[in-house]
């Protein structure tokens, strides 16, 4: 592992305190501020009705800022660097996060410990998760580039009136490039959403899914038993205990 890797996450074990913040900032190359800026530091997050109900903690705030730098400095065109610091974020921040989490670059969310994420789940570029309503991927969930997931909705007349329901996309589920899920959804196990799709009620599982609104028109053509080797990468680069997982689970 890459000797600044090894030093962020000492700093994530030991907790985001102000200074492993500021320490954060210098290993990466971003800008560093004084500690009176950080701890004053408000997000985009920090304005919204949820972060009444359930606000983050100083330690989370920072956490979410340092997800969210990381695609703003140099070294996050590194994936040797960024997918392991983006996976050490989400093992701390999210509500769960399980092993070989991938994240690729410019994927954002307004609410981290909203999250829920299983083993082996990826996104791809630019994906948007809007997890005010709470989200859950399960084992295997695959999402393409500029998916988008919303978990909550508005009162047409009032648009300060909102209203919050958990998005569930469930195990070996896969949701292509430019799809969209709106709140209260939940994607069946082994289900494809097609490229563009806008889903508005609940896909069973095993099925493909396509259109606006998304309409079921079939079963997923492969067994569904069979996991469906969901991998970015060559050589499952970043998820390569694969098999070890596999024997074990």
């Amino acid at each position: 592992m890459d000797e600044r890797l090894k030093t962020f996450e000492k700093y994530v074990a030991e907790g985001m305190t102000t200074d492993n913040m500021i320490r954060s900032l210098e290993l990466i190359g971003a800008p560093v501020y004084d500690a009176e800026t950080l701890e004053n530091m408000k997000i985009y997050s920090d304005y919204l009705p949820m972060m009444k109900e359930d606000p983050y903690t100083q330690e989370q705030r920072y956490l979410h800022i340092l997800w969210e730098t990381i695609d703003v400095v140099p070294l996050g065109i590194s994936c040797r660097f960024s997918i392991p610091f983006r996976r050490m974020i989400a093992e701390k921040l999210f509500k769960k996060c399980g092993t070989g989490f991938i994240a690729s670059p410019h994927c954002t969310f307004n609410f981290g410990h909203r999250i829920e994420v299983g083993d082996y789940v990826a996104w791809n570029t630019g994906c948007f998760i809007d997890s005010k309503g709470t989200v859950s991927f399960g084992d295997n969930v695959m999402l393409a580039e500029k998916v988008t997931i919303f978990s909550h909705g508005h009162n047409e007349e009032n648009h300060m009136e909102r209203a919050y329901k958990p998005v569930r996309i469930e195990k070996n589920a896969t949701l292509f490039c430019g799809s969209t899920v709106l709140c209260g959804i939940t994607i069946g196990e082994g289900a494809e959403i097609g490229v563009g799709a806008v889903v508005t009620k609940d896909v069973p599982a095993n099925s493909v899914a396509v259109g606006s609104p998304a309409r079921v028109i079939r079963e997923v053509r492969r067994d569904p038993d069979v996991d469906p080797n969901h991998f970015f990468f060559n050589k499952r680069a970043f998820q390569q205990d694969l098999e070890q997982y596999r024997r074990n689970k």
